[in-house]
């Protein structure tokens, strides 16, 4: 298959990670997306790792780099129209630091997310 870049791989069986995927999606047009579970994906780029992408967003650019997590954000403030407004806020220590953190919460909402049967703690919806 012939994969458009760039290209966004998301767990489909992660609710955070839909709504992540539905957000972009409304942000950006141009912006594509494929199921880190579809095995196609990687036998087109055999670099990637279905295990790491399943754990961690990344994300392919039209140049065939690979980002992942944290990375990820900070291509997608700096290129989203209307985001990317927003890049001056990312543009010293304290800002990366509140991205960083802020991206450690949603990973740990994600893992609870994903977990949530198992978890005797978590919410039931």
């Amino acid at each position: 298959m012939n994969y458009q870049l760039p290209l966004i791989l998301y767990d489909p069986e992660c609710p955070l990670c839909l709504r992540f995927k539905q957000g972009l999606e409304f942000l950006d047009k141009n912006l594509n997306f494929v199921s880190a579970r579809d095995e196609e994906v990687y036998s087109e780029f055999p670099e990637l790792n279905r295990q790491d992408c399943l754990l961690k967003v990344h994300l392919i650019t039209k140049e065939k780099i690979i980002l992942k997590g944290p990375e990820v954000v900070d291509y997608l403030v700096a290129t989203l129209p209307g985001v990317s407004k927003f890049a001056w806020l990312l543009d010293n220590d304290q800002g990366q630091k509140i991205k960083d953190y802020f991206y450690q919460k949603v990973e740990e909402l994600r893992e609870l997310s994903t977990k949530k049967d198992d978890c005797k703690q978590c919410p039931r919806e």
